[in-house]
C-alpha cells in the first residue's frame, strides 16, 4: 500500500502568512481615539467685579490641552485662578492625532453689591433689611440703625447692649454707627452686630437706664432698668386704711411681687403700682413699682450721677408700711419714710431682666 505524501511546504506557508499578519496588527495597534475632557466648571461661576474664581478641568487621551482669554497651555488635569472684570466664557481644547475637542465655562460678573446685617448672636430681635440693596459699584451706602429691635439678653449669663456694626464678627474691621456712609467697592459687605455687656447707666433693652447688676441670672433675672422718664408726677398709693396682703417686701427684687400683690388686693384705678402694672413702654410690658430698696438703688445709682431725669421731689416705692403708709424716698436728698397713701407723689416704673 503507497504511503500517502505530507505537504509540508504548503503547512509552512500557511502559518508564515499568519505570523506576518500577527507582526503587523502588534505594530499598528488599535486605531487611536478622540481626546476626552472629564470635566470643566468655574468655581463660583457668579463673582463681583475684584473677585476671583477657579477654573478645574480633567482631560485624557490628549497630547495637548489650551484655555482661551490668555490662558495657553495647561496640564491634562488642574486648576487656575481668573479675576475677570466682566462675564466671560471660557474655552478649554483638547488635541491629539484625530483631531480637537472643546468644553466651555463661563463666569458671570455682576456688578451689583449687597449690603446685609447680621445679628451676629443675638437674642430676640431681627436684624435690617437695606431697602437700596443691590448697591452698584462705587455707591454710598448709609449704615442702618437696629431697627429690629436686636437683643442680646442672658448668653452665657450676661446680657449685652448693643453698640453699632463691624465688618468683621470680632469687631476687628471697620465700625460703622448708625447713620454713617461708606463707599461700596467691588465685593459684597457684611454688616455685624457689636455687643458690649451691660454696666451701670447704660441705656437698656427698653431704652431706660440700668441701675443695679446682680452679678448673675437667678429667677429669670439679673439686671434692673428705670424707664426713661416718670410714669406720673402726682399719684396716689391708692387703698389708704387697706393693708394689702403680700405688699410689704422691702428688700432687692421684691418690686415685682409688692406690684402683683396690690394690683390683687386694691381695685382703685390709677395708682402707683397700677400706672406701671399697666405700662407698655420701649417694647415691654413687664413693668413694676419698685420696692423700696429698689427706689433706693435708682437714687444712688442714677439721680445721684444725673442720668435719667428725676425730680428733685418724693417718689413712691411698692413697699406698704401697714394700711395707712406706705415708703416713699425723697429724690433731693435720699432720705427714706413712710407716708399717708393718699398722698400724690411722682412714679418711676422699672423692669428687670
Amino acid at each position: 500500500m503507497k504511503k500517502k505524501r505530507i505537504n509540508y511546504f504548503k503547512y509552512f506557508s500557511l502559518f508564515f502568512a499568519i505570523a506576518v499578519l500577527v507582526f503587523i496588527a502588534g505594530c499598528t495597534g488599535a486605531p487611536p481615539t478622540a481626546p476626552i475632557i472629564n470635566s470643566f466648571s468655574a468655581s463660583p461661576s457668579t463673582i463681583t467685579i475684584g473677585e476671583s474664581s477657579t477654573l478645574s478641568w480633567s482631560v485624557t487621551d490628549a497630547t495637548s490641552v489650551t484655555i482661551d482669554n490668555g490662558i495657553g497651555s495647561v496640564a491634562l488635569t488642574g486648576t487656575t485662578g481668573v479675576n475677570p472684570t466682566t462675564t466671560t466664557t471660557y474655552t478649554l481644547t483638547a488635541t491629539n492625532s484625530t483631531g480637537s475637542v472643546t468644553a466651555t465655562t463661563t463666569v458671570t460678573v455682576s456688578s451689583a453689591v449687597t449690603v446685609t446685617y447680621n445679628g451676629n448672636g443675638n437674642t430676640a430681635g431681627t436684624v435690617p433689611v437695606d431697602p437700596s440693596s443691590p448697591y452698584e459699584y462705587g455707591a454710598t451706602v448709609t449704615v442702618l440703625g437696629n431697627t429690629g429691635g436686636l437683643t442680646r439678653i442672658n448668653d452665657g449669663g450676661i446680657s449685652y447692649r448693643f453698640t453699632g456694626w463691624n465688618t468683621k464678627a470680632d469687631g476687628s474691621g471697620a465700625y460703622q454707627a448708625e447713620g454713617s456712609t461708606f463707599t461700596i467697592g467691588a465685593s459684597n459687605v457684611t454688616l455685624y452686630a457689636q455687643w458690649t455687656p451691660y454696666v451701670l447707666r447704660d441705656t437698656g433693652p427698653a431704652g431706660g437706664y440700668i441701675f443695679y447688676d446682680k452679678g448673675y441670672y437667678s429667677y429669670g433675672w439679673r439686671y434692673l432698668e428705670a424707664a426713661p422718664s416718670d410714669q406720673s408726677a402726682s399719684t396716689e398709693w391708692g387703698c389708704y386704711g387697706v393693708s394689702i396682703s403680700g405688699a410689704d417686701g422691702t428688700a432687692v427684687g421684691t418690686g415685682e411681687q409688692n406690684t402683683i400683690d396690690i394690683e390683687a388686693g386694691c381695685t382703685a384705678f390709677g395708682t402707683a403700682a397700677d400706672i406701671c402694672a399697666n405700662l407698655g413702654l420701649g417694647g415691654y410690658s413687664d413693668w413694676f413699682l419698685p420696692s423700696k430698696d429698689e427706689l433706693n438703688l435708682m437714687y444712688e445709682n442714677l439721680k445721684v450721677f444725673g442720668v435719667g431725669g428725676f425730680a428733685e421731689y418724693n417718689y413712691w416705692s411698692s413697699s406698704e408700711d401697714g394700711a395707712y403708709l406706705a415708703w416713699l424716698q425723697d429724690f433731693y436728698n435720699g432720705n427714706q419714710g413712710s407716708y399717708y397713701k393718699f398722698n400724690t407723689l411722682r412714679v418711676r416704673a422699672i423692669r428687670a431682666f
